[in-house]
Protein backbone atom coordinates (compact mmCIF):
# COMPACT_ATOMS: atom_id res chain seq x y z
CA UNK A 1 0.00 0.00 0.00
CA UNK A 2 2.79 2.45 0.91
CA UNK A 3 4.50 1.72 -2.40
CA UNK A 4 1.33 2.63 -4.29
CA UNK A 5 0.96 5.87 -2.34
CA UNK A 6 4.51 6.87 -3.28
CA UNK A 7 3.94 6.40 -7.05
CA UNK A 8 4.47 9.71 -8.95
CA UNK A 9 1.61 8.91 -11.37
CA UNK A 10 -0.81 8.63 -8.47
CA UNK A 11 0.38 11.97 -7.13
CA UNK A 12 -0.10 13.57 -10.53
CA UNK A 13 -3.59 12.08 -10.84
CA UNK A 14 -4.61 13.42 -7.44
CA UNK A 15 -3.17 16.86 -8.19
CA UNK A 16 -4.87 16.93 -11.57
CA UNK A 17 -8.18 15.95 -10.00
CA UNK A 18 -7.79 18.75 -7.46
CA UNK A 19 -7.05 21.31 -10.16
CA UNK A 20 -10.04 20.11 -12.20
CA UNK A 21 -12.26 20.47 -9.15
CA UNK A 22 -11.03 24.01 -8.40
CA UNK A 23 -11.35 25.14 -12.01
CA UNK A 24 -14.82 23.63 -12.14
CA UNK A 25 -15.93 25.62 -9.14
CA UNK A 26 -14.60 28.83 -10.64
CA UNK A 27 -16.22 28.17 -14.00
CA UNK A 28 -19.58 27.29 -12.44
CA UNK A 29 -19.51 30.39 -10.26
CA UNK A 30 -18.89 32.67 -13.22
CA UNK A 31 -21.24 30.92 -15.65
CA UNK A 32 -24.12 31.49 -13.25
CA UNK A 33 -23.69 35.23 -13.37
CA UNK A 34 -25.15 37.40 -16.05
CA UNK A 35 -22.62 39.56 -17.88
CA UNK A 36 -24.01 42.70 -16.26
CA UNK A 37 -24.49 41.21 -12.79
CA UNK A 38 -21.90 41.43 -10.03
CA UNK A 39 -22.58 39.11 -7.12
CA UNK A 40 -20.74 39.78 -3.86
CA UNK A 41 -21.23 36.58 -1.91
CA UNK A 42 -21.24 36.27 1.86
CA UNK A 43 -17.98 34.33 1.59
CA UNK A 44 -16.38 37.19 -0.36
CA UNK A 45 -17.53 39.72 2.23
CA UNK A 46 -16.04 37.57 4.98
CA UNK A 47 -12.77 37.37 3.05
CA UNK A 48 -12.62 41.15 2.67
CA UNK A 49 -13.34 41.56 6.36
CA UNK A 50 -10.62 39.05 7.33
CA UNK A 51 -8.01 40.74 5.13
CA UNK A 52 -8.81 44.12 6.70
CA UNK A 53 -8.62 42.64 10.21
CA UNK A 54 -5.22 41.01 9.58
CA UNK A 55 -3.86 44.23 8.10
CA UNK A 56 -5.12 46.68 10.70
CA UNK A 57 -5.42 44.35 13.72
CA UNK A 58 -9.10 45.28 14.16
CA UNK A 59 -12.37 44.54 12.36
CA UNK A 60 -13.66 47.15 9.89
CA UNK A 61 -16.47 49.48 10.82
CA UNK A 62 -19.72 49.21 8.89
CA UNK A 63 -18.71 52.18 6.76
CA UNK A 64 -15.24 50.73 6.09
CA UNK A 65 -16.72 47.37 5.15
CA UNK A 66 -19.11 49.05 2.70
CA UNK A 67 -16.10 50.84 1.21
CA UNK A 68 -14.30 47.51 0.78
CA UNK A 69 -17.33 46.01 -0.95
CA UNK A 70 -17.76 49.04 -3.22
CA UNK A 71 -14.11 48.86 -4.18
CA UNK A 72 -14.41 45.14 -4.93
CA UNK A 73 -17.46 45.78 -7.15
CA UNK A 74 -15.58 48.43 -9.12
CA UNK A 75 -12.55 46.13 -9.39
CA UNK A 76 -14.77 43.36 -10.80
CA UNK A 77 -16.41 45.71 -13.29
CA UNK A 78 -13.06 47.14 -14.41
CA UNK A 79 -11.75 43.60 -14.80
CA UNK A 80 -14.69 42.51 -16.96
CA UNK A 81 -14.43 45.64 -19.11
CA UNK A 82 -10.70 45.12 -19.57
CA UNK A 83 -11.19 41.49 -20.61
CA UNK A 84 -14.03 42.44 -22.97
CA UNK A 85 -11.76 45.03 -24.62
CA UNK A 86 -8.91 42.53 -24.87
CA UNK A 87 -6.59 44.61 -22.69
CA UNK A 88 -5.38 41.43 -20.97
CA UNK A 89 -4.09 39.94 -24.22
CA UNK A 90 -0.38 39.96 -25.05
CA UNK A 91 0.43 41.81 -21.83
CA UNK A 92 3.68 40.41 -20.44
CA UNK A 93 2.98 41.49 -16.87
CA UNK A 94 -0.49 39.92 -16.86
CA UNK A 95 0.76 36.72 -18.51
CA UNK A 96 3.51 36.34 -15.91
CA UNK A 97 1.10 37.04 -13.07
CA UNK A 98 -1.37 34.42 -14.33
CA UNK A 99 1.44 31.90 -14.72
CA UNK A 100 2.59 32.71 -11.19
CA UNK A 101 -0.92 32.19 -9.82
CA UNK A 102 -1.22 28.87 -11.63
CA UNK A 103 2.14 27.78 -10.21
CA UNK A 104 1.03 28.83 -6.73
CA UNK A 105 -2.05 26.67 -7.18
CA UNK A 106 -0.03 23.61 -8.21
CA UNK A 107 2.45 24.26 -5.41
CA UNK A 108 -0.40 24.28 -2.91
CA UNK A 109 -1.55 20.94 -4.27
CA UNK A 110 1.94 19.51 -3.83
CA UNK A 111 2.19 20.95 -0.30
CA UNK A 112 -0.99 19.13 0.67
CA UNK A 113 0.92 15.84 0.56
CA UNK A 114 2.42 15.40 4.03
CA UNK A 115 5.31 12.90 4.22
CA UNK A 116 5.49 10.33 7.00
CA UNK A 117 8.69 9.29 8.76
CA UNK A 118 9.26 6.38 6.36
CA UNK A 119 9.24 8.72 3.37
CA UNK A 120 11.56 11.20 5.09
CA UNK A 121 13.92 8.46 6.29
CA UNK A 122 14.22 7.14 2.73
CA UNK A 123 14.84 10.69 1.44
CA UNK A 124 17.52 11.21 4.09
CA UNK A 125 19.27 7.99 3.08
CA UNK A 126 19.09 8.78 -0.65
CA UNK A 127 20.52 12.28 -0.08
CA UNK A 128 22.94 11.51 2.75
CA UNK A 129 25.70 13.79 1.44
CA UNK A 130 23.41 16.82 1.60
CA UNK A 131 22.66 16.26 5.30
CA UNK A 132 25.94 14.83 6.54
CA UNK A 133 27.68 16.94 9.15
CA UNK A 134 31.05 18.27 8.04
CA UNK A 135 34.30 16.71 9.15
CA UNK A 136 35.98 19.09 11.60
CA UNK A 137 39.70 19.81 12.05
CA UNK A 138 41.70 21.17 14.95
CA UNK A 139 45.18 22.22 13.86
CA UNK A 140 47.99 24.78 14.02
CA UNK A 141 49.56 26.32 10.97
CA UNK A 142 52.68 28.33 10.24
CA UNK A 143 52.55 30.42 7.10
CA UNK A 144 55.52 30.52 4.71
CA UNK A 145 55.65 33.08 1.95
CA UNK A 146 56.98 31.18 -1.10
CA UNK A 147 58.13 34.45 -2.70
CA UNK A 148 60.75 35.18 -0.05
CA UNK A 149 63.85 36.36 -1.89
CA UNK A 150 66.23 36.75 1.02
CA UNK A 151 66.61 33.00 1.77
CA UNK A 152 66.44 29.60 0.16
CA UNK A 153 62.79 28.64 0.78
CA UNK A 154 63.46 24.89 1.10
CA UNK A 155 66.25 25.47 3.61
CA UNK A 156 64.10 27.95 5.49
CA UNK A 157 61.25 25.43 5.75
CA UNK A 158 63.66 22.79 7.05
CA UNK A 159 64.83 25.22 9.75
CA UNK A 160 61.25 25.89 10.79
CA UNK A 161 60.53 22.18 11.09
CA UNK A 162 63.58 21.78 13.31
CA UNK A 163 62.39 24.56 15.62
CA UNK A 164 58.78 23.33 15.75
CA UNK A 165 59.65 19.71 16.38
CA UNK A 166 61.94 20.79 19.18
CA UNK A 167 59.00 22.55 20.83
CA UNK A 168 60.28 26.00 19.96
CA UNK A 169 58.40 28.82 18.29
CA UNK A 170 58.79 29.21 14.56
CA UNK A 171 59.43 32.57 12.97
CA UNK A 172 57.16 32.14 9.94
CA UNK A 173 55.88 34.97 7.83
CA UNK A 174 52.98 37.19 8.80
CA UNK A 175 49.76 36.04 7.17
CA UNK A 176 46.07 36.88 7.03
CA UNK A 177 44.92 33.68 8.74
CA UNK A 178 45.02 32.74 12.43
CA UNK A 179 47.62 30.24 13.55
CA UNK A 180 45.12 27.98 15.36
CA UNK A 181 41.86 26.48 14.09
CA UNK A 182 39.61 24.77 16.63
CA UNK A 183 37.07 22.16 15.46
CA UNK A 184 36.68 23.97 12.16
CA UNK A 185 34.28 22.41 9.60
CA UNK A 186 35.61 21.29 6.24
CA UNK A 187 33.74 24.02 4.37
CA UNK A 188 35.20 26.72 6.59
CA UNK A 189 38.72 25.34 6.15
CA UNK A 190 38.36 25.35 2.37
CA UNK A 191 36.81 28.79 2.57
CA UNK A 192 39.90 30.11 4.35
CA UNK A 193 42.68 28.25 2.54
CA UNK A 194 41.11 27.41 -0.79
CA UNK A 195 39.02 24.60 -2.23
CA UNK A 196 40.59 21.19 -1.63
CA UNK A 197 42.86 22.22 1.26
CA UNK A 198 40.91 19.99 3.64
CA UNK A 199 41.63 17.00 1.38
CA UNK A 200 45.30 17.43 2.26
CA UNK A 201 44.45 17.51 5.96
CA UNK A 202 42.73 14.14 5.51
CA UNK A 203 46.11 12.67 4.55
CA UNK A 204 47.88 13.86 7.71
CA UNK A 205 48.32 11.90 10.92
CA UNK A 206 47.58 13.82 14.14
CA UNK A 207 50.54 14.79 16.30
CA UNK A 208 53.63 15.86 14.41
CA UNK A 209 54.34 18.90 12.25
CA UNK A 210 53.98 18.07 8.56
CA UNK A 211 53.90 19.76 5.19
CA UNK A 212 54.33 22.11 3.62
CA UNK A 213 50.81 22.18 2.17
CA UNK A 214 50.16 24.70 -0.57
CA UNK A 215 47.12 26.98 -0.55
CA UNK A 216 46.02 29.95 -2.57
CA UNK A 217 47.97 32.13 -0.11
CA UNK A 218 51.26 30.29 0.00
CA UNK A 219 52.76 27.38 1.98
CA UNK A 220 51.70 26.10 5.38
CA UNK A 221 53.36 23.90 7.96
CA UNK A 222 50.62 21.97 9.74
CA UNK A 223 50.30 20.18 13.05
CA UNK A 224 47.00 18.34 13.03
CA UNK A 225 45.70 17.94 16.55
CA UNK A 226 42.48 16.05 15.77
CA UNK A 227 40.09 15.22 12.99
CA UNK A 228 36.46 14.28 13.69
CA UNK A 229 34.80 12.57 10.75
CA UNK A 230 31.44 13.87 9.59
CA UNK A 231 28.37 11.83 10.51
CA UNK A 232 24.84 11.49 9.19
CA UNK A 233 22.40 12.66 11.90
CA UNK A 234 19.34 10.62 12.80
CA UNK A 235 16.06 11.77 11.27
CA UNK A 236 14.76 12.80 14.70
CA UNK A 237 17.61 15.32 15.05
CA UNK A 238 17.03 17.13 11.77
CA UNK A 239 13.46 16.25 10.81
CA UNK A 240 12.38 19.87 10.05
CA UNK A 241 15.36 20.32 7.72
CA UNK A 242 14.76 17.04 5.91
CA UNK A 243 11.04 17.78 5.60
CA UNK A 244 11.74 21.24 4.19
CA UNK A 245 14.15 19.87 1.56
CA UNK A 246 11.79 17.01 0.70
CA UNK A 247 8.90 19.46 0.26
CA UNK A 248 11.01 21.66 -2.02
CA UNK A 249 12.03 18.73 -4.21
CA UNK A 250 8.48 17.37 -4.23
CA UNK A 251 7.21 20.76 -5.37
CA UNK A 252 9.72 20.83 -8.24
CA UNK A 253 8.86 17.27 -9.29
CA UNK A 254 5.15 18.02 -9.19
CA UNK A 255 5.57 21.15 -11.27
CA UNK A 256 7.73 19.23 -13.75
CA UNK A 257 5.06 16.52 -14.13
CA UNK A 258 2.37 19.14 -14.71
CA UNK A 259 4.56 20.98 -17.23
CA UNK A 260 5.15 17.77 -19.17
CA UNK A 261 1.45 16.93 -19.19
CA UNK A 262 0.50 20.43 -20.33
CA UNK A 263 3.09 20.35 -23.12
CA UNK A 264 1.70 17.00 -24.29
CA UNK A 265 -1.70 18.65 -24.71
CA UNK A 266 -0.38 21.28 -27.12
CA UNK A 267 1.33 21.30 -30.47
CA UNK A 268 4.20 23.78 -30.22
CA UNK A 269 5.28 25.46 -33.44
CA UNK A 270 8.32 27.74 -33.28
CA UNK A 271 8.74 29.95 -36.33
CA UNK A 272 12.39 30.92 -36.13
CA UNK A 273 13.62 33.93 -38.09
CA UNK A 274 15.53 32.84 -41.19
CA UNK A 275 18.90 34.02 -39.88
CA UNK A 276 18.45 31.96 -36.69
CA UNK A 277 16.88 28.83 -38.16
CA UNK A 278 20.20 27.05 -38.79
CA UNK A 279 21.45 27.57 -35.23
CA UNK A 280 18.07 26.62 -33.78
CA UNK A 281 18.09 23.25 -35.53
CA UNK A 282 21.39 22.39 -33.84
CA UNK A 283 20.02 22.86 -30.32
CA UNK A 284 16.65 21.16 -30.82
Amino acid sequence: MQKILREPLLHFFLIGAGLFFVFGLVSNERSGDADNQVVVSAGRIKQLENIFTKTWQRPPTAEELKGLIDDFVLEEIYYRQAVAMGIDRDDTVIRRRLRQKFEFLTDDMAAARAPNDDVLAAYLTDNADAFRRDTTYTFEQVYINPDRRDVDVDAYIAEQFTLLRAGKEADGDAGLLPTFFDATPRRAVDGSFGLGFSDNLDLLSPGDWQGPIESGLGLHLIRLESRVEGTLPDLAEIRPVVEREWAYENRLETRQMINEQLLNDYEVVIEWPTEQAANASEVQ
